[in-house]
């Protein structure tokens, strides 16, 4: 879309690949990625299509400028980026806009879904968190950002900080539990693939009644002997008897009012 410019993208990550992908399957096609690692570079340029540079030079002529690499990166990547004309921001979930302040123009571009290289995604329901340090540039990269999703919000650096550590809640430890059941169901010849109607309807309700109101199972219910059962069952595995134990402690305290383990 020739009204956001050039776009210089800057990473060689699962986001910035993905970002890549999906700015040219709306026919946005990005000015440059910049990515220092030359192989990465390569196979960059091989998969997207788009240039790779390895210098900033290119990346200064652009109009907006998507840092999208490892969270104590982002300033490094700034100090680059100090006589930079247009809009720059990054994709962090918990890193402060203020780390790019020695620029004129600094924001946020925040995509909340977990992204992978091998995976295909539409953003069109994806919340995209904004900001940006003037109200201009905030109108701008809302426009922009309409461009992709039907939930664009506008949020400060706190607010994004709360929902980020609301994600590794419901996506990176929801996907460590199902690691722990997938290892659980192997070591006894079955397979995760049995779960997945019991936790597409678990997600589905608790969406519609909410979390606590979802909330079923032995230790919702006060059933101490399945509990039991359950810790002798965990016995050969210290870490994930801890687990079960700390979490099913949690649902007696908050919605059973029952002594602990």
């Amino acid at each position: 879309m020739p009204q956001f410019g050039k776009i210089a993208i800057i990473g060689a990550g699962n986001v910035a690949y993905t970002l890549c992908k999906i700015l040219k399957s709306k026919e946005i096609e990005p000015y440059c990625i910049f990515v220092r690692n030359p192989e990465k570079a390569a196979k960059m340029h091989e998969d997207l299509g788009v240039e790779t540079v390895s210098d900033y030079e290119k990346v200064l002529e652009s109009d907006l400028s998507i840092i999208a690499v490892k969270d104590d990166a982002i300033a490094d990547v700034s100090e680059h980026l100090l006589d930079y004309k247009g809009l720059v921001v990054h994709t962090s979930g918990t890193k402060s806009s203020e780390l790019l302040n020695r620029c004129m123009r600094f924001g946020i571009f925040y995509p909340l879904q977990t992204m992978s290289k091998e995976r295909e995604i539409s953003f069109d329901e994806i919340p995209l968190l904004i900001y940006a340090n003037s109200p201009d540039d905030v109108e701008m990269l809302g426009r922009f950002a309409k461009q992709f999703s039907n939930k664009v919000v506008f949020c400060d650096d706190e607010q994004r900080k709360a929902i980020h550590l609301a994600a590794v809640y419901v996506s990176n430890f929801t996907n460590v539990m199902l690691g722990i059941g997938d290892k659980l169901l192997k070591n006894n010849g079955l397979t995760l693939d049995l779960m997945k109607p019991l936790v597409m309807e678990m997600i589905q309700k608790l969406f519609e009644i909410s979390p606590e109101k979802a909330l079923t199972g032995p230790a919702r219910r006060g059933d101490f002997a399945t509990i039991e059962e359950h810790v002798k069952m965990l016995s050969d595995n210290s870490q994930e008897q801890g687990i079960y134990k700390m979490l099913t402690n949690y649902i007696l305290e908050n919605y059973q009012k029952n002594e602990k383990l």
